[in-house]
């Protein structure tokens, strides 16, 4: 697949799930907005798949096709003046790819390390074109490979064998038949789950529209292999934890296959339920990463997968570090909505699509890769779709109904002229949330902390919130409150928490912890 064509990155957007950088958030008390609904594949036979994707079969499978209405045209590339159009309607814009590594001194596959960086949702401006020795323009300019080590395209290799570390292990390639049965892979990440049976990849992997008919088609024979190694020498030692064949997949309805608006939405997410292997599952065999609820922003993330379009061929794990800010999608045709994750320090190329992208400050993960554009533009770049609620909220549910997977609940406190309040997370996924206090009448917010007050109403943040490791957050208040005086705390409300009786708490001075 020509290397000109765009990637695909990390799916995920919301409303309800909120993360200190992306969208604003809505009030704590709102109801949660309805859900985007989704579609389930027909339940296939995982082995099946397991045995259609021998090792020579793997070997040969080329990226996940992407439509050449996503490459950038010619005469809309940047030159060396650095000139970039803007985008029209029905024009998807330069998008980049991200994957460098700056560790500050950790190793490629252990937990990342970083912190996001605050400021407003602009686009990225313009960055001129560097030429390598043969005067062709290279993907990234040695200023921004993050990613120690990087070639061109800002990636790094991880270090073998993927075993060892907890990232390579839950990261995998996915192989599988598309909608004209053509061998294909793309990159998949396994999620937390209740099931313990999930891994997240792109949409656009797993439903496709045939060349042939111009139908809709789930792709067929998937076949996940949890760090996969094309150079090892033993036929074993290339799926170190076996072949893991798929059951089931979902993905959101609204994603369809059908026109460049569906290859650069905020849809392109898909979760994908595989078999056992005997009694084992594969989130016990290899572990999982939690998922971060959230609607993009700036984060400094590492990204991982299997790229396969040249100058790759999938046969490696490779990694990239790089820094996000937020970036739109299509949600319809004619409408393009805020909440991805974008990045120029790494360019995509096929078969990284469904790769994981991790906050760098937690090791939590923030989405997939979607979209972008590879090295033979100037204006490479990445695009995920992160885990919020138009993607990941829609497909959650139906994927792992016995899975718990919002369980935020809130208690407050007052002690003399202090008011604090533990936040606590029983579900299967982290977020970072804002909680919000109701005053009493004579008293008011005093300064020396982080939150800020709008009459008697007052907002801190949390932080990241993890499951079973509660947050409290605290702040100093001035004034005198009658005996009765009541306080009232609340964080948000998601259409995944199933008791939302806990998600406020009315308490007054006697209260304790």
């Amino acid at each position: 697949m020509s290397r000109r064509r765009t990637l695909l990155a990390l799916a995920v957007a919301g409303t309800a799930w909120t993360v200190p950088l992306g969208p604003a958030a809505p009030p704590a008390h709102a109801a949660p907005e309805p859900v985007p609904p989704a579609d389930a594949s027909p339940v296939m036979d995982p082995a099946r798949a397991v045995d259609y994707w021998t090792a020579r079969k793997q070997s040969k499978a080329d990226a996940a096709e992407l439509p050449e209405a996503m490459v950038l045209p010619a005469g809309k590339r940047r030159g060396r003046t650095g000139d970039r159009p803007a985008a029209r309607p029905g024009e998807r814009p330069g998008e980049r790819s991200e994957e460098r590594s700056a560790e500050r001194g950790e190793r490629p596959g252990e937990r990342p390390g970083g912190r996001p960086v605050e400021g407003p949702g602009e686009q990225p401006g313009p960055r001129p074109a560097v030429l390598g020795s043969e005067g062709r323009p290279v993907s990234v300019p040695v200023a921004e490979r993050l990613t120690p080590g990087a070639d061109a395209n800002g990636y790094g290799r991880m270090r073998r064998p993927y075993t060892r570390a907890a990232n390579s292990r839950a990261t995998g390639r996915l192989f599988f038949l598309d909608a004209d049965g053509t061998r294909r892979s793309c990159s998949g990440a396994v999620v937390n789950s209740g099931s313990r049976l999930l891994l997240a990849t792109a949409a656009h992997c797993v439903y496709g529209v045939s060349k042939r008919d111009n139908r809709g088609r789930w792709s067929s024979n998937l076949a996940f292999v949890p760090a996969y190694d094309g150079h090892a020498k033993a036929s074993a030692d290339r799926a170190p934890y076996g072949v893991w064949g798929a059951r089931r997949v979902w993905k959101p309805r609204a994603f369809t296959g059908e026109g460049h608006w569906d290859w650069d939405s905020i849809y392109d997410l898909a979760l994908v339920e595989v078999g056992r292997r005997g009694d084992r599952t594969l989130q016990g065999t290899v572990g999982a990463y939690t998922p971060l609820r959230n609607e993009g922003g700036r984060f400094t993330v590492t990204t991982l997968g299997y790229p396969s379009d040249e100058p790759y061929d999938g046969t490696r794990q490779l990694w990239c570090l790089g820094r996000t800010q937020p970036w739109s999608g299509y949600a319809r045709p004619d409408r393009r909505v805020t909440g991805r994750l974008y990045t120029d320090n790494c360019h995509l190329f096929g078969g990284n699509s469904g790769g994981p992208w991790l906050d760098r400050d937690t090791g939590l993960l923030l989405g997939v890769l979607s979209s972008g554009a590879a090295d033979e533009s100037t204006a490479g770049y990445a695009v995920a779709n992160p885990f919020g609620r138009a993607s990941y909220g829609a497909l959650v549910r139906d994927a792992d109904p016995h899975g718990v997977y919002d369980a935020l609940s809130v208690k407050g406190s007052v002690s003399g002229a202090r008011v604090s309040a533990v936040v606590t997370m029983r579900g299967l996924v982290a977020a970072s949330v804002p909680v919000t206090f109701e005053l009493p009448h004579g008293v008011s917010l005093a300064p020396g902390s982080r939150c800020r007050a709008s009459g008697r109403q007052v907002t801190c943040p949390a932080g990241v919130v993890r499951p079973g490791d509660p947050v409290t957050v605290s702040f100093p208040v001035r004034g005198v409150a009658g005996e009765r005086a009541s306080y009232r705390v609340r964080v948000p409300v998601s259409h995944l928490d199933p008791e939302r009786g806990d998600n406020t708490h009315v308490f007054g001075p006697s209260a304790r912890r």
